[in-house]
């Protein structure tokens, strides 16, 4: 999962318009990657990532966490398990009360276990990732889908058993500075290193010539909310946001405001904040990006401190 999937890896894409089944429901659009044209055959050469096992595995995982989540709105979540379809996406589609994430078999050498589950958490989220929403009003936007995979869904699907040995070390700085606690600290660096492999796969996608970086966050405010895709830097700051927040993971997010559930900096949060690249805060809440830089920086005060006590 560390790098990015090529021109249109991985798996989902919101948008299931053209598959027989858009007629039929109320399609997301746009998709987890850009419109593509991508076809990635079970057994082709360059599908060397998870294998059927792999898939079936985090899908199964996905749909035993959230079926009862699900059913507790009154909706039925269905995953369709397309393995053999060789689409190169996924996507998200709701017909009357059952909820629908169509997950393809097309996927790219580069996603891993961790960013499959990273991708089928965004779906999920489009359904129940709360504000804020498209103007279509069911699905919750691009962005927000982002915030809720790492903010809600990867810390119910991740074990905290997973291996972050390659984790850029400014991440796991600012992992440990965010959450003191071991098990939360583990799953944080897990969330960082699935977006991080995801934000490889829109690199390579988009032909970026460097990957994003958790030192380097989009410096870019919006000045209305963007419902669309952001750009690579800024969905992998919106990743580590969400896996940064302090929110209590059972305190649901809302349709219509932006706080509960979720960092603001209206209620005090300087770090895990929606990034301003895509999102446009409220009146009244202070208009400032996320300072990633900033958490390291005190991570690596925190670890001074912690030397200066032994």
């Amino acid at each position: 999962m560390r790098r990015y999937l090529r021109p249109a890896a991985a798996l989902l894409a919101l948008c299931a318009a053209g598959h027989a089944e858009a007629g039929r429901g109320k399609a997301v659009c746009d998709g987890f990657l850009p419109p593509n044209n991508l076809k990635i055959a079970v057994g082709d050469v360059n599908a060397l990532g998870i294998d059927e096992a792999a898939f079936d595995a985090v899908l199964t995982r996905v749909e035993s966490i959230y079926s009862p989540i699900f059913a507790a709105k009154g909706k039925k979540l269905r995953v369709n398990r397309k393995w053999p379809d060789d689409t190169v996406n996924a996507g998200a589609m709701q017909f009357n009360n059952t909820w629908v994430i169509n997950m393809y078999g097309g996927r790219h050498k580069a996603v891993r276990a961790e960013g499959f589950a990273l991708v089928a958490c965004h779906e999920i989220g489009h359904h129940i990732g709360g504000f804020p929403k498209t103007d279509a009003l069911w699905p919750t936007n691009e962005g927000g889908s982002d915030y809720f995979a790492t903010l809600k869904c990867l810390r119910r699907v991740f074990t905290g058993s997973e291996d972050t040995a390659k984790l850029d070390p400014a991440a796991a700085r600012a992992c440990r500075a965010a959450h003191p606690g071991d098990a939360e600290r583990k799953l944080c660096e897990a969330e960082a290193l699935a977006g991080m492999s995801i934000g490889a796969l829109f690199q390579n996608l988009r032909g970026q010539p460097a990957p994003p970086s958790f030192s380097t966050p989009d410096p870019m405010v919006v000045a209305k909310t963007n419902d669309s895709h952001p750009d690579t830097q800024c969905r992998l700051d919106t990743y580590f946001a969400g896996a940064l927040c302090l929110k209590p993971l059972g305190e649901e997010q809302a349709d219509a405001a932006p706080g509960p559930g979720s960092c603001t900096a209206a209620q005090g949060f300087s770090v895990g904040l929606r990034p301003r690249c895509w999102y446009k805060a409220p009146t009244g809440e202070a208009l400032r990006p996320i300072d990633l830089p900033s958490v390291v920086d005190l991570g690596k005060a925190l670890e001074a401190v912690s030397l200066s006590l032994r």
